[in-house]
């Protein structure tokens, strides 16, 4: 039997690996019939002989293969260039050929935390037997999986605050387990994981903690604009750096006007934005007139050159823009 366990959901993967191994080498029959390789390291030969090897006292054999692709991976497009089969090519054909031949005393299971991709050892995995898919979702589809975590651990979490979390491990999924670990110690299995919580104790990237900033921008709401800049800098954010993030959402804003009328998707799909990007320019589109978005990007622009050649200072004039753009006066 072979098996391939791949994706960034860590606390699913381990789970699901936990009750194989619990099925078929359980309690004391581990020591004898459970072996993990190194998928960096690990050759044909040293496979074929551990998975060829009879179990000992039990009925079945584990052995477990982690990492194989990151010594492998998305090597597609350089074995097309290459002359004659490359280390990749060589090996995910040899692994192709044994997989079938695996007995039926042995389960070999591989463990990629990490997308499958495309690459011919990982087409050699999928061909090779059964392949289950522990991703986590993206955009909305996070906040929702985080709601239904933390209440699968006897707490709640406002939408509002899962939003956050979700928005603040996108680039790097990996970081979802511990961060909410960390939420889940601090409320202590007693009360509501809030907005509040996720911006004290999570390390939120500037992109997304300007969200506050320019939603309070786009509703015209000058007040929470303000209060929402003064609590970025009172936190210690570079007032350069809150300015470039906020021209980077008004860039995005820029970019929807281009394709004003284009759903979320096909404006994803046009001009390569993510999804939640994409889906939050459109909404944020409608509260603007037809070339507002652009003036407000000039201006902070002309901000930008005059702080830097020392003609303004710069958080007192990030907050006059920001009343400003509030107002649409610029």
């Amino acid at each position: 039997m072979v098996i391939t366990l791949f994706g960034d959901d860590n606390s699913r993967l381990s789970a699901r690996l936990r009750a194989l191994v619990e099925e078929y080498a359980p309690g004391d029959l581990a020591t004898f019939n459970l072996l993990e390789l190194d998928g960096a390291e690990v050759t044909l030969p040293d496979l074929r002989s551990v998975c060829d090897a009879l179990p000992f006292l039990g009925d079945r054999r584990v052995v477990i293969v982690k990492g194989l692709l990151g010594r492998f991976a998305d090597k597609d497009a350089e074995d097309s260039g290459t002359k004659g089969a490359s280390p990749a090519a060589a090996f995910a054909k040899e692994l192709k050929a044994y997989l079938p031949q695996v007995p039926e005393s042995t389960v070999l299971v591989f463990v990629e935390r990490r997308k499958l991709g495309s690459s011919a050892v990982a087409n050699a995995l999928r061909s090779g037997g059964t392949v289950e898919d522990f991703s986590l979702p993206t955009g909305d589809g996070l906040a929702a999986y985080i709601e239904r975590a933390v209440s699968a651990n006897g707490n709640s979490i406002e939408h509002g605050a899962a939003s956050l979390l979700a928005a603040a491990v996108a680039d790097d999924p990996s970081r979802l387990e511990p961060e909410l670990e960390k939420l889940l110690a601090y409320r202590g299995g007693d009360g509501q994981i809030t907005v509040r919580d996720v911006r004290e104790l999570v390390a939120i990237p500037i992109e997304v903690a300007v969200w506050d900033l320019t939603d309070a921008m786009y509703s015209h709401d000058a007040a929470a604009a303000v209060l929402a800049l003064r609590t970025l800098l009172e936190r210690g954010q570079p007032g350069q750096q809150v300015m470039g993030a906020v021209a980077s959402q008004i860039r995005n804003l820029v970019v929807a006007e281009e394709h004003r009328g284009a759903s979320p998707e096909k404006l994803a799909t046009a001009t390569g934005m993510k999804p939640f990007v994409a889906r939050k320019s459109v909404g944020a589109l409608r509260n603007f007139k037809p070339g507002e978005p652009g003036r407000i990007l000039n201006a902070l622009r002309d901000l930008d050159l005059r702080t830097k050649t020392g003609k303004a200072e710069l958080n007192s004039a990030l907050e006059f823009l920001v009343v400003d753009a509030c107002a649409r006066r610029l």
